[in-house]
């Protein structure tokens, strides 16, 4: 079990987040703005997150240095921040009370009811979905997302009720701070493994997070994941499977995949209750909205409010998202960091649009992650026509020997000749190539959860 403090909270304290512009640090300081809490924060370039909160009053201040954080009660960060942080070291230094992002979490919603949304995969878009779903059916929670809503416009909602709706990361096993709390869990499959090192300890977290969950309370599961069933067995709470399976007590039925998004019967125990138009593509989807479904069904919203919910639903950023066009072609930008999300991306892309030349941008998110799945990466791009292979995006990771994203390219071409694959470690060229590649009628996607939607973004600006 992860080790917990109590944070207690107080509106007197100065509360200070280090790495303020992230997407999950940027939310717990809109919150606490919001709700009269006096924030600071500091991160390493400007962004619109830090526009936004300055705009509620959250002082910031760019890049990060020794001393930014003198004065604060309470000093917060997240993964991301590294030890040798000029501005962490310094308040370890300085001997400030020093706090991790999910303690910080943990301290907003104690008291409150919960449900926490985890998995390997489509952990943002349930939880949006979710929240959507309640919001839409009169409901005002508190929602904290790792990812910017479209319907709420922002990637938290300060809410008025004492219930919370928020993103409970397995990365590092710190989704184990929230204490009691009902669950969603999309799937389980192996990541982070430089984290938790194998895929039986990463089980044993999840095992330990369903233990969180009372008897009161409920747990959501994925029922395509053969390992969560079992993991399932042990909650003490309401267990609910959903998914496209038989077996599975929230599930769907006619499931019609097209390019704006997908439909299909919604059943509970087998019988239909409702029609359900999405307006999101691809069948992770279908299954992300299942897996809310279940929950919000669990929380007291009819089926007919389900459906009105998912079908309000505008999706999530970078989940697919539409940045602009090219020469006539499309350009699409997704998260997916994980061999099963790229191919799911793609899946949805191919379904959608038989008819166009898909065309694969990835850049490779950490450098544990590439090595752990080199293989899996190769097979999963190679279902689009052609692929282009950025370098590796480091992150929190400095380089490994021998772990190089050309690597990819070249499992590529050997197991996929007729893909046109090219290694292009700088994004710079990667414009310019993808300039000249691009014909009418292509979809252009960038993929991955580093900074290669960059490209995207100035091929959609391009005249």
């Amino acid at each position: 079990m992860v080790a917990t403090r109590q944070l207690e909270l107080n509106p007197r304290q100065r509360i200070h987040l280090i790495g303020i512009g992230g997407v999950g640090m940027s939310g717990l300081a809109a919150v606490l703005a919001e709700r009269g809490y006096q924030v600071s924060g500091s991160d390493q370039r400007e962004s619109p997150r830090l526009q936004r909160l300055r705009e509620l009053g959250v002082k910031v201040t760019v890049p990060q240095v020794a001393g930014g954080a003198a004065g604060a009660d309470i000093v917060v960060r997240s993964t991301a921040v590294l030890d040798k942080n000029p501005e962490f070291a310094d308040a370890v230094e300085r001997g400030l009370p020093i706090y991790h992002r999910s303690e910080l979490l943990a301290a907003i919603v104690s008291g409150m009811e919960k449900v926490a949304v985890s998995g390997t995969h489509g952990k943002t878009t349930t939880s949006s979905m979710l929240a959507t779903i309640l919001l839409e059916a009169g409901r005002d929670p508190l929602v904290i997302i790792g990812g910017d809503v479209v319907n709420i416009g922002a990637n938290y909602h300060a809410g008025s009720e004492p219930l919370a709706v928020f993103e409970a990361c397995e990365s590092d096993a710190t989704f184990l701070r929230y204490g009691p709390c009902s669950e969603i869990i999309t799937n389980v499959e192996a990541d982070h493994l430089d984290q938790h090192g194998t895929f039986e300890h990463i089980c044993g977290a999840f095992e330990q997070f369903v233990g969180l969950v009372p008897a009161e309370g409920f747990l959501a599961w994925g029922a395509e994941s053969a390992e969560l069933a079992r993991i399932a067995r042990s909650c003490a709470g309401e267990s609910i499977a959903y998914g496209l399976t038989p077996e599975a007590a929230v599930s769907a039925d006619r499931v019609k995949l097209g390019p704006g998004g997908a439909s299909f019967r919604l059943l509970v125990e087998q019988t239909c209750v409702a029609e359900v138009e999405l307006q999101v593509p691809g069948e992770h989807n279908v299954l992300n909205a299942l897996g809310a479904t279940a929950a919000a069904l669990r929380l007291g919203v009819s089926p007919t409010q389900v459906a009105a919910g998912l079908q309000r639903f505008l999706g999530v950023g970078r989940r697919f998202e539409r940045l602009g066009a090219l020469n006539g072609a499309q350009i699409i930008d997704d998260y997916a960091h994980h061999p099963t999300e790229v191919a799911a991306t793609l899946a949805a892309a191919r379904r959608g649009w038989p008819e166009r030349r898909i065309v694969a941008v990835f850049q490779p998110h950490l450098y544990s992650r590439t090595r752990a799945f080199m293989a899996e990466f190769a097979e999963a791009l190679s279902a689009a026509d052609v692929v282009v292979v950025a370098g590796i995006y480091g992150a929190r990771e400095e380089p490994m020997e021998g772990v190089d994203a050309a690597e990819i390219a070249r499992r590529i071409a050997e197991r996929a000749p007729e893909v046109d694959v090219r290694y292009v470690p700088e994004k710079e060229d990667i414009v310019a190539i993808l300039r000249q590649l691009a014909r009418p009628g292509d979809m252009i996607l960038t993929l991955g959860a580093g900074d290669i939607r960059r490209v995207g973004e100035e091929l959609a600006c391009s005249p």
